[in-house]
């Protein structure tokens, strides 16, 4: 969404120098020009399909932009308190505060797109351009301004629905099947970049699957359609006129990188906004990780599994109680293969709440099935770890203890046995590997390590360039490799 601003647009016009040496086609008899013969339905429909598959995109951006809406909206902006802006000592006597008056209050106006999907007047954009108001002003293809409003959000997807009223069916875009598309593509962007109603770009498909540290649920389309401030909840549609995702974000400075929601992942969050006005998610209660190569050496697996590593699990949650373990590899879900840690976090978190998702688990050479009931996900709980620990030198470039009750509590740690380290050395292989103060080293390899004396032994057990260790950091486990 970009905030608009006055400004003047510059135009340059690029004169058309006279062609030379034009070839001219036709008969010309007695003065007069004979035009050429008119092409069978044979030709016309060849020449229909090269226009379709290599022409012009004219008469599907003629039949699509009606769909594609304007999204204005208005929001406080909030400032700085001037009386709080030097400190109390420079100022020490008493200020008087005055409330401002709410008609004073600046405000700032900002734009994005959005796309019809239903004739009765439901409209999908970003969360981002929608963020903090309850009402928008969306303007149609034909110009005409309705009251549109905010039916319910999901920030960690960065979609929105609004509803807006109209005494006509509203042109509506068809939903398309993100999944089917192909790297290569031929896709079409429509919307309104720098408040220039209506742009269409084309483009193709760059990538699938991207992830650009948007959140946890990162699986966005990429495409070279030319996506600018403006764009964001416009939709991006395929050769058949339907949408395939929606247009959210861009990297800065960079040209033909633009990034979309799949319209698939799309449809189910919308029917939820739809019905409760927010997305309720499933969850297992299981902290993943990629299954890496120098991760499937150390523990290993063999280099052909597949799947998602369990790294942690949350005591009580549904994973733990149905008999999942770290160190698991989930390597399907409800039949389909899972390939990476964010597969699996997706497909759960589209998974029924209430209902079994049956998991397919490498365990210790074994493929087994284990059905984990799907609860709602619950808001994520951050816990700090304390300043300062006593500190006793060990090897690998970090200094460790034995973890008392007193350092579990302090941890939010999920044992009150184990080994926390307490201090990490510069340059070192623990500092290289991601190692922190206050990790807790719960195994090492497939080693369970619970005392100083555990470490020591399990370290010099190993014989490889690599090892990984489970470490345990503000009650969640995840796996790191350290080489030797």
């Amino acid at each position: 969404m970009k905030n608009s601003r006055s400004g003047k647009i510059q135009v340059r016009a690029l004169a058309l120098g006279t062609i030379t040496g034009a070839l001219l086609l036709g008969v010309v008899q007695v003065g007069l020009q004979v035009p050429p013969p008119k092409p069978s339905p044979a030709e016309a429909d060849s020449g229909q399909k090269i226009r379709h598959e290599m022409g012009t995109f004219a008469q599907l951006a003629k039949d699509l932009k009606p769909s594609v809406v304007n999204i204005a909206v208005e929001k406080v902006v909030n400032q700085p308190d001037p009386n709080q802006m030097f400190p109390s000592d420079v100022f020490p006597f008493s200020i008087p505060q005055f409330e401002q008056p709410q008609q004073f209050k600046p405000r700032a106006r900002g734009q994005g797109s959005g796309v019809i999907i239903s004739g009765d007047g439901y409209i999908v954009t970003n969360n981002h351009v929608v963020e903090g108001v309850k009402t928008a002003r969306v303007t149609l293809s034909d110009g005409s301004e309705l009251e549109g409003k905010v039916v319910g959000t999901d920030p960690k997807t960065d979609l929105a629905l609004v509803k807006v009223v109209s005494s006509q069916t509203l042109p509506a875009a068809r939903l398309g099947d993100s999944d089917a598309l192909q790297v290569g593509d031929w896709v079409m962007a429509i919307g309104n970049p720098f408040g220039l109603e209506a742009t269409v770009t084309v483009g193709v498909l760059s990538g699938k699957g991207r992830v650009i540290g948007a959140g946890m649920y990162d699986d966005f389309l990429q495409t070279d359609a030319s996506i600018n401030p403006g764009n964001s909840g416009g939709p991006l549609f395929n050769t058949d006129g339907q949408i395939v995702g929606i247009n959210t974000a861009i990297i800065p400075n960079a040209q033909g990188i633009g990034f979309s929601i799949p319209v698939n992942m799309t449809k189910d969050i919308v029917e939820q906004l739809k019905v409760k006005g927010y997305v309720v998610r499933g969850f297992l209660g299981v902290g993943v990780q990629p299954l890496s190569r120098k991760l499937k050496s150390a523990l290993a697996i063999p280099p052909e599994v597949k799947g998602a590593l369990i790294s942690s699990l949350v005591d009580g949650g549904p994973a733990r109680k149905a008999g999942i373990k770290i160190q698991d590899v989930v390597m399907s879900v409800n039949g389909k293969p899972i390939q990476s840690d964010r597969e699996l976090l997706s497909e759960i978190a589209r998974s029924p709440v209430g209902k079994e998702a049956e998991l397919q688990v490498w365990r210790s050479g074994k493929v087994t099935q284990i059905r984990v009931p799907v609860a709602e996900r619950p808001d994520d709980r951050v816990s700090q770890a304390p300043d300062s620990v006593p500190a006793d030198q060990k090897e690998l470039g970090v200094s460790i203890r034995h973890v008392t009750p007193d350092i579990a509590t302090q941890l939010s740690a999920t044992q009150p046995d184990g080994v926390v380290i307490v201090q990490v050395a510069r340059n070192s292989p623990a500092a290289r590997a991601g190692l922190q103060r206050g990790d807790i080293i719960r195994k090492i390899n497939t080693v369970e390590v619970r005392t100083p004396e555990d470490f020591v032994a399990a370290l010099k057990a190993q014989s490889g360039d690599s090892f990984a260790l489970l470490v345990e950091r503000q009650g969640n486990t995840t796996f790191l490799t350290i080489e030797s």
